[in-house]
């Protein structure tokens, strides 16, 4: 008996559930839609595979594999599963990168789990089929995730504005403008967000270490 089978015996009760898969990069959403249907025998368990979460409530699905970014045209992870518990879809996040914040955030709107898209097919059938049950998938890698997410800043709106706009490249005046108050009150938040940073004992004195403390927490997105 192949491997796939076995990991499905074992780890899937009664198999593989219906799947969307929800990515906004091509390459990777017919990939795995490739690799899923060569692992699981006697049937194609993808219903929908595309950019679009909305499509995907069209379609008999029961669990979507949801990537953490859409890209910049695409809706938020947040808008997403709102989208697809609506259709009573249940969510499995995924990504190539560890985003401590969107994940969190993620996990309190309602997804089930995470799985890099590093781990193996062995990996994932484990995740799409507890979800599948309605249960969160926990790994090492999610309470990794947590535990990361734990030690970033909490921000308020407000400072998460300021922050992403002065990240962007834009200088104070220019952000101030964008937010619409003055060049004092943007310089206020960005002085909160420093702090806060520091007070993890994180530097985020200039530009160039607020923009990367913040990209490694997943607070500037795309």
């Amino acid at each position: 008996m192949p491997d796939s089978e076995i990991h499905l015996h074992v780890h899937g009760g009664e198999g593989w559930p219906t799947v969307a898969i929800i990515d906004d990069h091509e390459l990777v959403r017919e990939g795995l839609r490739a690799l899923i249907e060569r692992q699981v025998p006697g049937r194609s368990p993808v219903a929908y595979c595309g950019p679009s979460p909305r499509l995907a409530t069209l379609a008999e699905v029961q669990v979507a594999l949801l990537d953490v970014h859409l890209g910049p045209s695409g809706p938020s992870v947040l808008e997403s599963i709102q989208i697809l518990q609506d259709a009573d879809i249940r969510v499995l996040l995924m990504s190539a990168y560890e985003e401590p914040v969107a994940v969190r955030q993620a996990l309190m709107a309602g997804a089930l789990g995470f799985v890099p898209k590093r781990v193996s097919f062995e990996a994932l059938s484990v995740a799409v089929t507890t979800v599948a049950r309605g249960d969160l998938h926990l790994s090492v890698d999610l309470a990794s995730i947590l535990a990361a997410a734990s030690e970033t800043p909490d921000l308020s709106p407000r400072e998460l504005d300021a922050l992403r706009l002065y990240s962007s490249g834009l200088k104070l005046s220019a952000v101030a403008h964008r937010m619409g108050v003055s060049v004092h009150t943007a310089r206020e938040y960005l002085d909160r967000v420093r702090a806060k940073y520091a007070n993890l004992g994180r530097s985020a004195r200039t530009r160039t270490e607020l923009y990367a403390q913040a990209a490694k927490d997943g607070f500037l997105g795309d």
